[in-house]
């Protein structure tokens, strides 16, 4: 249970670093309806966080709420495209677009690790759906902008 709550916890910081960075985002962003988009998908990350952190606290662990090393490196890309970029909104999507897909990398990683349990199986397919529409959703922005 303790690899498992550490690769879960992997995913909890996944989780945090994005939303640090849609928070970042929404002060950056210069389209009204995209800022209302990013704080969905900073809500969206945060009750996978919570929802994983208390799964870690069912399966005896304790949370840890450190950020990961990489997880800082891309927020600061992020911040330095953004205030560089010509166009400020399409960079910020195309980085978040990354981050997304880390967040679900990660998560299909650990459900194919044989050794879960059906509990964690269960909360893990619950926050891929999420995971899986908040990543598609970001991809779909990021091509719709890049025809633009």
């Amino acid at each position: 249970m303790l690899k498992v709550n550490k690769e879960l916890q992997k995913l909890a910081n996944i989780n945090e670093d994005a939303c640090e960075f849609y928070e970042e985002a929404q002060d950056k962003a210069e389209d009204p309806q995209l800022k209302t988009t990013f704080r969905n998908l900073e809500s969206l990350h945060k009750a996978v966080v919570v929802n994983l952190q208390q799964h870690i606290r069912e399966n005896g662990g304790e949370p840890d709420t450190d950020e990961t090393m990489v997880g800082e490196a891309r927020e600061f890309w992020g911040k330095l495209m953004a205030s560089i970029s010509n166009d400020v909104d399409e960079t910020l999507v195309k980085h978040l677009e990354e981050t997304e897909d880390r967040c679900l990398h990660k998560i299909e990683d650990i459900m194919e690790n044989d050794e879960i349990s059906v509990a964690t199986k269960t909360v893990l397919q619950k926050e891929h759906a999420a995971l899986q529409k908040s990543h598609d959703y970001m991809k779909a922005l990021k091509e719709v902008m890049k025809a633009a």
